[in-house]
């Protein structure tokens, strides 16, 4: 499901020109307590039907609506598949890390792409080894588009474009 060739535009407004903290250095109290790492799946069709749960896609359902601080995002079964595709990666270990972003990111970026389309970036600070980025894309109905597991450091690399929601003063 990915579009070939967009990527976030450059020399957009980061955390360090904010004068917001770096992830690695937040107050602990604002970390969310660890949630679940489920364990991998052995298959591809196997993790799709795991995330595809993990956001309450059962008995049929092929999408819903999760609210946010931001507003409603829709989760469609069949753009689930793209985030669980690299198996190495195992991503549906952090289904509920992805989840809990949705309802509880500490940020909410508001990132433009060359082809001209916005995407979200929901910003999941833990106290634990991984952190979760969750990206919604605007166009196409403020879309579940993908997310992923990364370490602190990392996290703070997606932390660009327009502010539009934080969890802390």
């Amino acid at each position: 499901m990915s579009l070939q060739g967009s990527r976030a535009l450059p020399d957009q407004k980061t955390w360090k020109d904010l004068g917001l903290p770096d992830i690695r250095d937040i107050d602990p109290g604002l970390l969310i307590s660890a949630v679940r790492e489920l364990p991998g799946a052995s298959s591809l069709n196997a993790a799709w039907e795991q995330v595809a749960r993990g956001f309450g896609l059962v008995h049929g359902l092929d999408a819903v609506l999760i609210e946010t601080p931001y507003g409603p995002v829709l989760v469609k079964h069949e753009h689930l598949l793209h985030t669980v595709e690299k198996r190495p990666n195992a991503r549906e270990r952090f289904t509920e890390f992805a989840r809990d972003t949705l309802t509880k990111p500490l940020e909410i970026w508001r990132v433009p792409y060359d082809d001209a389309s916005f995407r979200l970036s929901f910003i999941g600070a833990y106290n634990a080894r991984y952190q979760m980025l969750v990206v919604i894309h605007v166009e196409r109905g403020n879309l579940l588009w993908n997310f992923m597991n990364c370490d602190k450091k990392g996290l703070n690399k997606h932390r660009h474009g327009e502010l539009l929601y934080r969890r802390y003063r």
